[in-house]
């Protein structure tokens, strides 16, 4: 009987442990097959939390929503576009690009504060684009640009005026939308990328460039999580340095007296400050109009995209600020 007994209390902990098991081994199937934009997620330590705006409410209320159109044909080409019901005739148009260290991210994650934005009076178009590693350099430079020249067909059927465009982004989507503004204003780097822009210089008002980095040269430097890794599976290239393209994705070094103003903010606890700093100054030497909010010295602790923690006063502030940029060179 004792007998009996060992073996079926050894034949139900042989079962538990592989129950056990096989539930262990799910856990990490999943965490290893996640899809990019979960990978990016969980990668990205050290990142504000992302609140919608207190009005957020009202704000859907007045703000239309025209959700995935196809600007292009390939592949995570769609944009939403957001605009005010009660809309002046003529509005500045801003072209959005999301973070998501290259690899993941989506437009809808940032659609509250894109509706925020049109809210204030703005045509806001909202791009995805395609993903690393799948896709690489120069891909979503390419697609930015495309979006572009679909707003450039399409936005005065939402009451957009192309002759006064932004192009803002946050974190790699804020490096993407320096680059592309370079790409604008700079006849030399649309010539070594073989780019024909879809606007003019003279059509681009403003960038608004959230938390992003700006040279290539020194990002590896700044230590931020798994840099190193974004830009091999952007570029195709490991280390990313080697990559024979690396200074297209340099923007301070195609910076020319032509670069629209810029708006730039960074928390001073994101690893991407000195990136922003380095921009700021070479923006200055080329006597571009800049406006910056930065917290060095503050040790208010805001982290990475704390801009889209908008259930802290500071974020609100910069939203206001960014708002009254857009007001200004958007006259």
């Amino acid at each position: 009987m004792r007998v009996k007994m060992e073996r079926l209390t050894l034949k139900k902990w042989i079962v538990s442990t592989l129950f056990i098991t096989l539930l262990f081994v799910m856990v990490i199937f999943e965490e290893v097959t996640a899809p990019p934009d979960a990978l990016a997620s969980i990668q990205i330590t050290g990142s504000a939390a992302f609140s919608s705006p207190p009005t957020i409410h009202e704000i859907t209320e007045r703000v239309t929503r025209v959700k995935n159109l196809s600007y292009n044909s390939s592949k995570n080409s769609l944009l939403d576009i957001y605009y005010p019901e009660n809309a002046p005739a003529s509005m500045p148009v801003i072209l959005w690009i999301h973070g998501g260290g290259y690899i993941g991210g989506s437009k809808d994650s940032r659609q509250d504060y894109a509706m925020a934005l049109a809210d204030a009076g703005y045509v806001v178009a909202n791009i995805d684009y395609a993903l690393a590693p799948e896709s690489l350099y120069p891909r979503p430079v390419v697609q930015a640009n495309q979006a572009l020249a679909y707003m450039q067909l399409h936005a005065a059927e939402y009451g957009g005026d192309m002759n006064r465009v932004f192009i803002g982004g946050d974190s790699a989507g804020a490096q993407i939308a320096s680059q592309v503004a370079a790409l604008i204003s700079n006849t030399e780097l649309a010539e070594k990328m073989a780019i024909q822009p879809a606007i003019s210089n003279s059509q681009l008002q403003g960038a608004v460039l959230l938390c992003g980095l700006y040279n290539l040269d020194t990002v590896r430097a700044t230590a931020f999580p798994n840099i190193d890794k974004y830009l091999a599976a952007y570029t195709g290239v490991e280390p990313f340095e080697s990559f024979s393209k690396i200074d297209e994705l340099s923007t301070v070094q195609h910076v020319s007296s032509n670069f629209p103003p810029v708006f730039i903010t960074v928390g001073d606890a994101d690893p991407f400050v000195s990136q922003s700093t380095e921009l700021v100054d070479v923006l200055q030497s080329h006597d571009i109009p800049v406006n910056s909010v930065f917290f060095e010295g503050t040790q208010k602790n805001l982290k990475h995209e704390y801009q889209y923690d908008l259930s802290m006063e500071d974020a609100q502030e910069t939203l206001q600020k960014t708002i009254q940029f857009l007001s200004v060179q958007g006259e």
